[in-house]
């Protein structure tokens, strides 16, 4: 596993989404090498985003600045992995 994909799953368990998508985002500007394995990571964060965002949903917490920072960094991060809002990968 590389350093980087690491460094993004423990932002990812100590939920610092924001951090784990800035070191992913900078990695793949920097490594093509490791892109694999950065997108793997970062499809990571989307699902803890995404579920994250679900459950504030159901419990009819979706309004507020709170919620509306979780979707924003969703939507970021769709951008790098090819994602849509409900995890799909888009067709090129």
């Amino acid at each position: 596993m590389s350093e980087i994909a690491d460094a993004i799953r423990k932002n990812i368990d100590s939920s610092a989404y924001e951090k784990a998508y800035l070191i992913g985002h900078d990695a793949l500007q920097k490594s093509e090498e490791e892109r694999e394995e950065i997108i793997a990571a970062l499809c990571e964060l989307t699902a803890r985003l995404r579920a994250d965002c679900m459950g504030m949903a159901v419990k009819k917490m979706d309004s507020g600045a709170t919620y509306d920072s979780l979707e924003s960094l969703l939507r970021k991060v769709n951008e790098l992995t090819g994602q849509d809002m409900y995890g799909f990968f888009k067709t090129q």
